[in-house]
């Protein structure tokens, strides 16, 4: 092992603390990372393939980081704990000690399972309340751009689509108007941003998205990511989600199919770890309008273009999780 690697790791290890598993997806590590200083212990990422020096209590893994957890796990003699954050991929619930489910995941029921309403990105254990940012009405419209994904295409087409819509939406509320492109946003659909606006280059906003969160007015969020979906949210300020068209792989048409016939059939796959789950954002976004917290960008939504959440929302899933993965770290204490 590099001598340099060894004295990271004394510097940065603690005996009883949380490894998490680095999956290099900034919106995952950061739920990660929330739920690991909720529960106030020393944590810290794993460094490639390299091993801690010190045995960690439990380990945290999100989505595909889970095999590497598990090849942790049994380094370890099977001692840590571990915790997944998002639906485990061919690997039976019973292996786990708890699994925190996205709420977009379609996932059987299991005594060691509980489900968000929100994804813990911006969460904070000391505040469990959302609450409608006053002066809203006085900020800018920004519109923070996702990618395309497995699950949604996003086309010049999509492109143009929103930005009319979120150009009435400003319209209607009397707001100017900020673009502001992401990380995964094709060059291809960049470039005709930079085409729309050549004459109004000011609507395009390339500040880092803590600052847009910082600021009061309305956003917009297009539907294939749901990490940006709970950030806009738990800024207070009015969200609404552009409803991109959602793709459907082969294994979800096979999972329509299994549960025309019988979802439980699917679910027992699931549990003994031959079946993935899957996903099902439209399920949740209605669920969530449903609920006041976020409105559509559509023909119907944008009827009421001064729409914003009418009372405050509890928010207090960061602590949930918190409570749960302790009392997973005090089963594993005790073992040992």
């Amino acid at each position: 092992m590099n001598l340099a690697v060894q004295e990271e790791w004394k510097e940065r290890t603690h005996p009883s603390g949380i490894l998490i598993v680095d999956t290099g997806r900034k919106g995952e590590m950061r739920q990660c990372e929330a739920l690991a200083q909720a529960c106030g212990l020393h944590w810290n990422l794993t460094i490639g393939d390299t091993l801690p020096e010190v045995e960690p209590a439990l380990i945290l893994s999100f989505g595909r980081g889970l095999a590497q957890a598990i090849q942790l796990k049994k380094i370890f003699g099977d001692r840590p704990a571990l915790v997944q954050l998002g639906r485990p991929r061919l690997v039976p619930p019973s292996q786990l000690d708890l699994i925190i489910l996205m709420p977009q995941d379609d996932f059987p029921s299991e005594p060691n399972v509980m489900q968000l309403q929100m994804p813990l990105n911006g969460a904070d254990a000391a505040h469990t309340v959302v609450k409608p940012l006053s002066g809203a009405e006085h900020g800018t419209v920004s519109v923070l751009l996702g990618g395309p994904t497995r699950h949604f295409s996003f086309t010049p087409h999509d492109l143009t689509d929103l930005l009319n819509r979120a150009e009435r939406l400003a319209g209607g509320t009397g707001q100017s108007l900020h673009v502001v492109p992401g990380p995964r946003t094709p060059d291809t659909l960049v470039d005709l941003l930079e085409k729309r606006y050549i004459f109004s280059p000011q609507v395009i906003n390339r500040d880092p998205l803590h600052k847009i969160l910082q600021k009061k007015g309305r956003l917009v969020v297009t539907a294939d990511s749901a990490s940006l979906v709970a950030d806009a949210w738990r800024s207070g300020n009015p969200t609404w989600i552009y409803p991109l068209p959602p793709k459907y792989p082969p294994i979800q048409r096979l999972k329509i199919m299994a549960d025309r016939l019988s979802p439980e059939i699917r679910h027992t796959l699931i549990r003994r770890g031959w079946l993935a789950g899957g996903t099902d954002f439209l399920r949740w976004y209605r669920m969530l309008a449903q609920k006041g917290l976020i409105r559509p960008l559509t023909e119907q939504g944008l009827q009421n273009p001064h729409w914003h959440m009418r009372h405050d929302a509890r928010d207090k899933e960061l602590l949930d999780c918190r409570d749960r993965t302790m009392a997973v770290f005090a089963r594993r204490e005790g073992r040992t």
